[in-house]
């Protein structure tokens, strides 16, 4: 009776909650610029969902030597100042499965009735302008010893003119 293979000796590891417990203890160790800190959270929130959906996903980021903190710095690698929400998806995906894609299904649930006729007929609230800032002094110079400049020759003295300013009203 040797053969016999006790089941509890090779459970299997439960990969979405070591997964979880290991994107938790990334993201309060997070390393990363403003951009990468201001998805961090989102993505240990999108990495963890995924683990929880996927058991072959969440083994790769429980494996990987990959850290949160390199998964966001990879997304925002290259963006701007604006990147979309499916774009760091995709990021985020990639970053553990290289070969992987995201696609994007949205359902509008439309509750209740339409909008009346006089509803649709409104015009759209506009935002107020904002004021201009106002314009600013030119900065004095530092009070720092410099050469003195080479002496120039007496030009004639101009009459002091008052001092304009000029405003643009809006």
């Amino acid at each position: 009776m040797e053969n016999i293979v006790n089941i509890q000796d090779h459970q299997v590891p439960n990969y979405p909650a070591l997964a979880a417990e290991k994107i938790a203890a990334e993201l309060k160790s997070f390393i990363g610029g403003s951009k990468e800190k201001a998805i961090s959270k989102f993505a240990a929130e999108t990495l963890a969902h995924f683990c929880e959906e996927s058991p072959q996903f969440a083994q790769v980021v429980y494996k990987t030597r990959r850290t949160l903190s390199d998964c966001c710095a990879e997304v925002m690698k290259g963006t701007g100042n604006y990147v979309s929400d499916i774009d760091v998806y995709r990021g985020i995906v990639r970053a553990y499965f290289p070969n992987a894609d995201v696609k994007f299904l949205m359902n509008i649930e439309i509750n209740g009735a339409a909008p009346s006729e006089e509803e649709m007929a409104k015009p759209p609230e506009k935002p107020k302008p904002k004021p201009k800032p106002a314009p600013k002094k030119p900065a004095e110079k530092a009070a720092t010893p410099a050469k003195p400049a080479p002496a120039k020759p007496e030009a004639k003295k101009k009459p002091a003119q008052p001092e304009m300013i000029q405003l643009t009203l809006f």
